[in-house]
């Protein structure tokens, strides 16, 4: 082995690999990460992990210049009977795992970004929400973590001014029905105006 590098089978090393005291100590390493891409999720429920997936041109975390795939993250999201497999890479600098997404989802919530907008969208108008809707607690969290990040993050405590809100979060990088409020909750690297 020569300094720098790491064994891999027959002998043979990776010469341009940091070392492995570099890739434990990265503060990457073991990080998992969201890359939103522009992709349809009827086409990739259909064609699985056939997919054609967008390769990340770089890590998104150290911005080393190669990631490898890692294999598929499969998912639920709102509409599908089955879990969607959704392509994941790895960076062998620093070890972070991305994972990419269809645009138009939240981290960790399944439905669409525009059902979440218009059932809140419904509830604020009209002062309760659509009859006969299954998962109505989820309905309530939502409107209660909007709240709260309203309050966080703007200092909105006006129930009329929500929809404009969720707008705004969404608009800087804030994911507006996330249950925490805190930087990792932030998607882009400051916060909402």
């Amino acid at each position: 082995m020569v300094p720098g590098g790491r064994n891999k089978a027959g002998g043979e090393f990776y010469e341009n690999s940091p070392p492995f005291s570099f890739w434990a100590s990265s503060p990457y390493h073991g990080e998992q990460m969201i890359w939103h891409v522009d992709a349809e999720l009827n086409n990739i429920a259909a064609q699985g992990r056939d997919y054609p997936w967008e390769r990340p041109k770089c890590c998104l975390g150290c911005g080393g210049p190669k990631v490898w795939g890692h294999g598929f993250a499969e998912r639920q999201f709102e509409g599908f009977d089955q879990t969607v497999p959704l392509k994941c890479y790895r960076c062998p600098g620093c070890g972070c795992v991305i994972t990419l997404r269809p645009r138009g989802y939240f981290r960790r919530i399944r439905s669409a970004v525009a059902s979440i907008r218009s059932e809140l969208e419904h509830r604020l108008e009209k002062g309760r929400w659509r009859e006969s809707r299954p998962n109505m607690s989820r309905f309530r969290h939502w409107l209660g973590n909007l709240r709260r990040q309203a309050l966080a993050w703007l200092g909105w405590q006006e129930e009329q001014g929500l929809a404009a809100a969720f707008d705004r979060l969404l608009k800087a990088g804030v994911v507006p029905v996330g249950r925490t409020i805190h930087t990792e909750n932030h998607i882009g690297s400051d916060p909402p105006q």
